[in-house]
């Protein structure tokens, strides 16, 4: 079980882009990801399941969260919160992002 720390907003573009440089130099290793989202409205839903991780990415001029996989481009909207669970190595566990309707996205990771 990792550290679950919230991310404040001036620290998500530097954070993910920090992390995706040493992911793609090979510092965790080759991940899979897992997308979930949670909605008072539509229920729990994966949208995604497990696929190789291509890259995370935050843009704060568009204020988009994105998660891109083999198959799949997941791109979140006007994000308000971001909390990450880290492990020892600072590897990701989890993302979690809650959007400003409370719509939240679940991206869970794992070794390949």
């Amino acid at each position: 079980m990792g550290n679950t720390i919230k991310l404040e907003k001036d620290k998500w573009e530097s954070y993910f882009n920090e992390w995706d440089k040493k992911y793609r130099e090979g510092a965790f290793g080759e991940k899979e990801v897992q997308i979930e989202i949670v909605d008072k409205e539509l229920g729990d839903q994966v949208e995604t399941f497990w696929q190789p991780l291509i890259g995370l990415s935050y843009d704060p001029k568009d204020n988009d969260f994105e998660v891109v996989a083999e198959k799949h481009d997941h791109i979140i909207h006007n994000p308000v919160e971001v909390y990450v669970e880290e492990g020892e190595n600072g590897d990701l566990l989890a993302i979690e992002v809650v959007q400003e309707t409370g719509m939240k996205h679940i991206v869970l990771f794992r070794n390949k």
